[in-house]
């Protein structure tokens, strides 16, 4: 994982994202489930200028079309919804910048859409959510206390790229002859009591707000789009593992 939580052991990390050569359709399609769970994490960073360029250049568009044509569902990104992947092609490295600030991390109180677990989760305590993330993550090698800690361990970034890890793990497992039932039903269980609680609630904070500001305002309605995506995603991927391992 990049920011979320580093391997207990370094020899962890060297195992699990070192270059493999894919040999086989199913290796192909569970590399696309761990690539789509690393682009949709990278989607919710703050936009530095590579990250804002890589919109610009069509490249985030090329990316979600080709990782979907592999992946062992169906996930198809509609032409229009590929066309609002490009909406920063008007707009100052400065706007987007502030634009993000302004729907995930500033307002008064807070921000209208906050990219944290504990601020969607009803009926749940944000502690309690926390130390259900830090056992996941602690019982596969990465521990949150020694990485960077930039953010909460709740942080959609955190938790997708975690989804991002134990899908790299199960490919591994497959490539090494091993069984890789326990990282599916770890992203099943994972999926279940985190991201596919409150990933519709980020969708939908994003497409009211979308309805409440100036259509102009590119910047809302580029992640108003990346929030869908994201929703629907989780969603497939979601009933992909059940299946998967019901019919183990």
């Amino acid at each position: 994982m990049n920011q979320a939580a580093v391997p207990t052991s370094e020899n962890v990390m060297s195992e699990a994202f070192q270059s493999v050569e894919l040999t086989s359709p199913k290796e192909l399609n569970m590399a696309a489930r761990s690539d789509m769970y690393a682009l949709l994490a990278d989607l919710f960073r703050y936009p530095d200028q590579e990250f804002q360029e890589f919109v610009r250049s069509g490249e985030l568009e090329s990316s979600f079309v080709h990782i979907s044509e592999k992946l062992p569902f169906m996930f198809k990104v509609e032409a229009d919804a590929r066309a609002k992947l490009k909406l920063f092609q008007d707009l100052g490295e400065d706007d987007v910048d502030a634009g993000f600030i302004r729907v995930f991390e500033a307002g008064p109180g807070e921000p209208p859409c906050p990219l944290v677990e504990g601020k969607h989760a009803k009926g749940r305590d944000r502690r309690s959510i926390f130390e259900d993330l830090i056992r996941f993550y602690n019982h596969f090698g990465l521990s949150y206390a020694e990485g960077s800690n930039e953010d909460r361990p709740d942080h959609i970034t955190y938790e997708l790229e975690f989804m991002h890890y134990l899908a790299f793990l199960a490919l591994r497992a497959v490539q090494n002859q091993k069984d890789s039932g326990q990282y599916l039903a770890a992203q099943h269980d994972f999926l279940e009591h985190h991201i596919a609680r409150w990933a519709s609630s980020i969708a939908r904070r994003l497409h009211d707000l979308a309805d409440e500001v100036e259509e102009k305002d590119t910047v809302v309605v580029f992640y108003k789009n990346v929030a869908a995506l994201l929703a629907d995603y989780i969603q497939g991927d979601f009933q992909y593992l059940k299946e998967a391992l019901d019919q183990a």
